[in-house]
């Protein structure tokens, strides 16, 4: 769970936008203290060279050789710390004299003799006299001065207060992307009434807008197209009626049965449109209820336990629960099998059947060793009134609508549909539902 929630929030718009504002302020932070940098190079030599003539004043007042009384006067005084090594003796202000090896020092312009340099809040002065050794340090704890830290945290603050503000700022101004991936979620669920809240008008309001009114588009196109079969399919009832009645007067023999067959195919035709187009327009409001998948699986499967080439359900555990409508998922499993059963020989091995549990995920397997499907159809095998069999003899039956129903209910169930084959070897059909309990 860690690293999903990892992963989204590194893939994550906002993020990247984020990380890009603190990188570009870094950026500018360096270029600053660089330039800043070079301008305090260039305008401290003459402060160094007041330096270095004030520590002349200081060596020369101390006397030769150099007095320490004088120097703890002078520390005393001015809070500034000497330190001196000489041929004769070495002595320090400080109680605690720095340790020379840990403070780097860098030669200053100019004079070859002198170095400076910071080390743990306190700045130091090398001078290399004829006298000795001597080592200035300005005293005063800088890491520890109260003031300081409290600048230390009005900055951090003031820094934390920035990226909050810029995060809120980014969020809002990204929110029609957040209700955009929420109305493309909807609409993937078959939801074609949603409608994404235009927030604004800039560019991500405009392809808001953009949205809604394509899926209003799209809406009244769909809605025309299943009102077009619905239409249709009434239409040819009532004259599929007169046939019937005006067959009951057509006296018996082959060509009243061929006339009778026809008719009940028609039929048949018409019943699967108008199942189909209802699914279609009421598939996004699904009876979604907990339901144990091996127990509807054992009862679809039934029907073809005495049906050759039979239906094998390999075993698993005793209950998968998930949350679905049982209804229209057996309908699903009543067409994959019934295709299964339909395309295998007499001589094929029975359909069979496997589930797993992947993460939320449950996967469904239904093969077959049957005639197997060609590469250049498997294109086309979710279009409806297509058929693999080009022909379309009445003996293989069906008219080409129940995989592309298969693929809408498993879509409206957030789910996805999948199938391989090998001609002349079988088929393969990959179905994968979320759990959602």
């Amino acid at each position: 769970m860690l690293l999903n929630w990892l992963k989204k929030v590194f893939n994550s718009v906002f993020t990247k936008m984020l990380a890009i504002i603190l990188v570009t302020g870094i950026c500018i932070n360096i270029a600053l203290w660089g330039f800043f940098g070079a301008y305090r190079a260039m305008a401290g030599r003459p402060f160094q060279s007041n330096i270095y003539q004030y520590l002349n004043y200081v060596i020369a007042d101390l006397g030769t050789p150099p007095s320490f009384e004088k120097a703890r006067s002078i520390a005393d005084q001015t809070a500034l710390q000497i330190h001196y090594q000489g041929p004769e003796e070495s002595w320090s202000t400080s109680l605690q004299p720095p340790k020379r090896h840990t403070i780097h020092l860098r030669s200053w312009p100019n004079q070859t003799n002198v170095r400076g340099g910071m080390s743990r809040g306190r700045f130091y002065i090398e001078y290399r006299h004829a006298a000795g050794d001597f080592l200035f340090e300005l005293s005063g704890e800088y890491h520890k001065n109260p003031a300081l830290r409290r600048v230390h945290g009005l900055i951090f603050f003031t820094i934390a207060l920035i990226l909050l503000g810029a995060y809120g700022l980014i969020r809002r101004i990204l929110r029609p992307v957040r209700l955009l991936d929420e109305g493309v979620k909807a609409v993937g669920r078959g939801d074609l009434q949603y409608q994404v809240a235009v927030t604004k008008s800039d560019e991500l309001g405009q392809l808001t807008q953009a949205f809604n009114d394509m899926i209003q588009r799209l809406q009244r196109m769909l809605a025309a197209k299943q009102q077009l079969l619905r239409d249709v399919s009434h239409e040819l009832r009532s004259p599929l009626t007169r046939m019937k009645v005006a067959l009951e007067f057509v006296a018996a023999g082959q060509t009243k049965e061929m006339l009778q067959a026809d008719i009940q195919e028609i039929e048949g035709l018409i019943s699967q449109i108008l199942d189909t187009a209802r699914v279609h327009h009421d598939y996004s409001r699904l009876n979604l209820q907990p339901t144990n998948l091996v127990k509807l699986i054992q009862a679809v499967t039934a029907a073809y336990q005495n049906q050759s080439p039979g239906v094998i359900v390999q075993k698993t555990r005793a209950e998968i629960i998930c949350k679905l409508d049982s209804e229209r998922i057996k309908i699903v499993f009543k067409n994959l099998i019934d295709n299964a059963v339909k395309y295998s020989t007499k001589d094929s091995d029975p359909v069979e059947i496997s589930t797993s549990i992947r993460q939320d995920w449950i996967d469904i397997s239904i093969s077959d060793n049957g005639v197997g499907i060609e590469s250049e159809a498997l294109i086309h095998i979710w279009e409806p009134f297509y058929r693999a069999d080009k022909s379309r003899a009445r003996d293989t039956g069906g008219y080409g609508l129940g995989l592309s129903l298969c693929k809408t209910i498993v879509e409206a169930h957030g789910g996805k549909i999948d199938i391989s084959s090998t001609p002349g070897k079988g088929t393969k059909v990959m179905l994968s539902l979320p759990i959602n309990v």
